[in-house]
């Protein structure tokens, strides 16, 4: 069986080695590396290939001293190969998973979910999915994020709700997709906030993280 190459990225030694013997414990992984910073985390990815990054998010430059946000950490392990990253957030609040959507991340889990949740997030990003955990979820918005049940979604949205959803979630501005499709901005806006209605997301956040969980993105 092919397993998954994992490092591990964490500031605290002890939560590095209790998830390291976790994952390692793992008939599908093996434990390619382990960083306590920055710059470890670049030297244990230069010195042998990985497939995934579990990363406790914030992690620390010794040197800085400073917090390394995700979108910079991301940019650095994208011009090592660009591996996948599995950020696990350290919050108890919802600013820093917030950030973390915002910022780009793709799979988040948190420092309260268990290691099978932190395993269901590495296959995700091993296979090239996004994952939020519900956790995750209910620390932003207080309740999981799961938008409409399975199978709903070509009932609830019109044929021109789903159009701009689904070019809303390929990266398109509103108005970009108004020049697309030949309607004006303001017709767009209108049913981009009645998919969102519909499908129970408040903000532009949520709506992402909802597609994220339903394999849209």
């Amino acid at each position: 069986m092919e397993k998954i190459r994992v490092i591990i990225a964490d500031s605290q030694p002890v939560m590095r080695r209790l998830l390291g013997r976790r994952l390692a414990a793992s008939a599908c992984i093996e434990l390619a590396g382990v960083a306590g910073d920055e710059p470890s985390l670049v030297q244990a990815l230069q010195q042998g290939s990985c497939d995934v990054v579990t990363l406790r998010y914030p992690l620390w430059d010794t040197k800085d001293r400073e917090p390394s946000g995700y979108a910079r950490i991301g940019t650095r392990l994208a011009e090592l190969g660009g591996q996948r990253v599995v950020a696990i957030a350290n919050v108890v609040d919802r600013a820093a998973v917030l950030q973390l959507l915002k910022d780009g991340c793709r799979n988040v889990v948190t420092a309260k979910d268990g290691v099978d949740e932190i395993m269901k997030a590495v296959w995700m990003a091993y296979l090239g999915l996004a994952s939020v955990s519900e956790t995750a979820c209910t620390l932003i918005w207080g309740r999981p994020c799961s938008g409409p049940p399975d199978g709903d979604w070509a009932e609830l949205l019109t044929r021109r709700e789903s159009e701009v959803l689904r070019l809303y979630l390929s990266g398109m501005s509103v108005t970009g997709i108004a020049m697309r499709t030949g309607r004006t901005v303001k017709t767009i806006s209108t049913q981009k906030q009645s998919l969102m209605r519909k499908i129970g997301a408040e903000n532009d956040v949520e709506l992402a993280a909802i597609a994220i969980r339903r394999g849209m993105l």
